[in-house]
């Protein structure tokens, strides 16, 4: 004898694909991060022994729009992957929008690609999401930053989120057109922990390690080209004495992404952890609130193994 599910049940709607998302990103005029997480509030101006900070929060996005959003950030980590291999990226592209699967050998190929914190699908399904969510913390600081007319340098996020060093760094300028540098430390919270706990432990990172952070980051430099190019390179070399000291042209920057609400003053403790870094500018914090995070980060790898 079977049971039918009562009246008033209502069908679960199918996930959206790929080319759904892409299509209702397009129509909306919705193409960012930002379209979907706009700014929620902001701190105010800097002040010496104090961390800026500002939050973007979006407490209920629809199916479509985590698709969108999804793929609009599975898109933009996919292209970064890729690097200079735009013919691969061309060929995942392709057969994620169609649906289809690509063909050995460039599966095969496209696969390495795809594997680091997404896994692969069929034997890392139920691969640990910590990364996952790291992962999509990380990108969403950097696509809601990267595009500010101050920002000179920004590169994208690592890889994989196992590799040692700093989580990402900023280079910008100032209003009077002076250069800085921000070393950034990227947490997630979706399981248990409080807030405060993440919070503090990229604090204690950023005193405990950023010295070497920064020394990595200066010694993997690519000397840059074009207008600008020889400040840029000659500002690089003075970062890790300025860090040593705690002089004014570096600074460091914590964000947060978590589906929890976020507190009135996040980032209040930042200042006594991080001592040198006293003077107006000198921390940044960004906070990320999105309800359903793991739904989100979950559609994000979806879309990445599509067409594998």
């Amino acid at each position: 004898m079977t049971t039918s599910p009562p009246a008033s049940a209502t069908p679960a709607l199918p996930e959206p694909t790929p080319t759904q998302s892409e299509q209702y990103s397009l129509t909306h005029g919705k193409l960012t991060v930002g379209d979907y997480l706009p700014k929620a509030s902001h701190d105010g101006k800097p002040g010496a022994g104090k961390c800026e900070w500002s939050s973007h929060v979006s407490v209920a996005l629809t199916s479509d729009e985590i698709g969108a959003l999804a793929w609009v950030l599975i898109d933009s980590v996919m292209k970064a992957r890729f690097g200079p291999a735009v013919q691969l990226y061309d060929v995942w592209r392709e057969h994620t929008l169609d649906g289809t699967t690509i063909p050995e050998p460039d599966r095969q190929t496209i696969g390495s690609f795809v594997k680091p914190v997404f896994g692969l699908p069929g034997a890392d399904k139920k691969k640990s999401k910590d990364h996952l969510h790291g992962h999509i913390g990380e990108w969403l600081w950097h696509l809601l930053t990267k595009d500010n007319p101050t920002v000179r340098a920004q590169p994208a996020p690592k890889g994989d989120v196992t590799d040692s060093g700093g989580d990402g760094y900023t280079i910008y300028e100032t209003a009077n057109s002076e250069l800085r540098f921000r070393l950034w430390e990227s947490k997630k919270n979706t399981g248990k922990g409080s807030l405060s706990t993440s919070l503090n432990q990229a604090y204690g990172q950023l005193g405990e390690h950023g010295q070497t952070y920064v020394a990595k980051i200066v010694g993997a430099y690519a000397q840059a080209s074009g207008e600008g190019a020889a400040e840029l390179n000659s500002f690089i070399t003075e970062i890790p004495r300025a860090w040593t000291q705690g002089d004014v042209i570096v600074g460091a920057g914590v964000t947060l992404a978590t589906h929890r609400p976020l507190p009135n003053k996040p980032f209040k403790k930042m200042a006594g952890k991080l001592p040198l870094l006293d003077k107006p500018g000198q921390l940044r914090g960004l906070a990320t609130s999105i309800e359903c995070y793991e739904e989100l980060a979950d559609t994000v790898r979806r879309y990445a193994w599509t067409a594998l």
